[in-house]
């Protein structure tokens, strides 16, 4: 985790504390507007990573129908670049359990 990482972190849950303390102190509206603004966010944030997703079910799609797959190199590269713990994580466990990505929509 990054320094901005870590920063934008706790900017949200000072701005989360705010919410609730303005939720207990009767402010639904400044408590709901927060919520708003933060499903907003995510909402983003889903959308930017289902477009990934599906460029990269694209590509592997691609490559099937040329009959091919990654090599070990492109797969390693395209490891390396996963940015999101989440994801590389999610990447491991599949790694783990021996099933291959799934690439039909």
């Amino acid at each position: 985790m990054t320094t901005t990482d870590t920063r934008q972190e706790l900017v949200e849950l000072i701005a989360e504390r705010d919410a609730l303390r303005a939720q207990l102190e009767g402010d639904i509206p400044s408590a709901t507007r927060w919520l708003q603004r933060k499903v907003w966010r995510q909402a983003v944030e889903l959308d930017r990573l289902n477009r990934r997703v599906t460029s990269q079910r694209f590509v592997l799609r691609t490559l099937d129908g040329l009959g091919r797959s990654l090599t070990a190199q492109e797969h390693r590269a395209a490891r390396e670049a996963i940015s999101d713990a989440q994801l590389l994580d999610c990447d491991r466990h599949r790694e783990h359990s021996h099933q291959p990505f799934h690439t039909d929509a």
